[in-house]
């Protein structure tokens, strides 16, 4: 998301000083799409990517907001992109939702009954983009038994008793407070990239300061990726008994 953001405002800074460019009409109608696809629609949702509790009604309120701003080609390949990015819509994460204020206390009660349904077999961590995803449908409907998951874990495998109460009443209930407080210091993780990235700069960042050792390190990975291609227990003995 980073990356991405780095060129959308630069996009942005382009269409504010366009009169002091030399631009064909096509450009010119390119980067005004970009432009205003950020401006409108994907800054606001950039602004709250970092607030757990919020993504899974975000992923759906920007769908709707895209194909409502903007022109359906944007829109089409929005939809496209973000249907790869839905980890919080699924069983294992919606329950995140539970703790967002912009949800009514009707919604949440959909949400516990939601979670008294069976889970799907296959466990996804996300909805399979193979799918047709309604994206009107309400947060409830991709709860199941799984969701109370992520609660428990926000209270140390203890049950979330709040959720027999009205939801009216969480945010004067101890655990609820607990739980939400925690939840809210969640790192939230937009895909499995940036978190590569983030790994290997706070390991290099600990380990050494000079660019020679950091290229070796990174060597040294690339050749132990290439050793042990399956990162499990039985593939290491295998090269370790190889190697003695």
């Amino acid at each position: 998301m980073a990356r991405w953001m780095a060129k959308a405002i630069y996009a942005v800074k382009i269409m504010l000083f366009h009169d002091q460019l030399e631009m064909s009409r096509r450009e010119l109608a390119g980067i005004r799409r970009v432009a205003f696809f950020v401006t409108m629609v994907y800054a606001k949702y950039w602004n709250e990517a970092m607030i757990p509790s919020y993504a899974a009604k975000n992923d759906l309120d920007f769908i709707t907001d895209v194909k409502r701003i903007c022109d359906d080609g944007v829109a089409s390949v929005a939809e496209r992109a973000m249907r790869r990015h839905l980890w919080y819509l699924s069983e294992n994460l919606i329950g995140l939702a539970i703790f967002d204020d912009r949800i009514s206390p009707e919604q949440k009660a959909e949400m516990v009954e939601g979670m008294k349904r069976p889970s799907t077999t296959k466990n996804p961590r996300r909805p399979e983009s193979k799918t047709p995803i309604n994206f009107n449908r309400p947060l409830s409907a991709f709860c199941s038994v799984r969701s109370m998951q992520v609660l428990k874990s926000q209270l140390g495998g203890q049950q979330p008793t709040f959720l027999e109460l009205s939801p009216e009443t969480w945010n004067t209930d101890s655990c609820f407070k607990c739980a939400k407080k925690r939840a809210g210091v969640l790192k939230v993780t937009n895909d499995l990239a940036e978190r590569g990235i983030a790994l290997i700069q706070r390991f290099l960042g600990n380990r050494t300061k000079d660019e020679r050792q950091t290229q070796f390190l990174l060597k040294l990975a690339r050749l132990h990726a290439k050793a042990v291609p399956k990162k499990t227990k039985a593939e290491l003995r295998k090269v370790l008994e190889l190697n003695k």
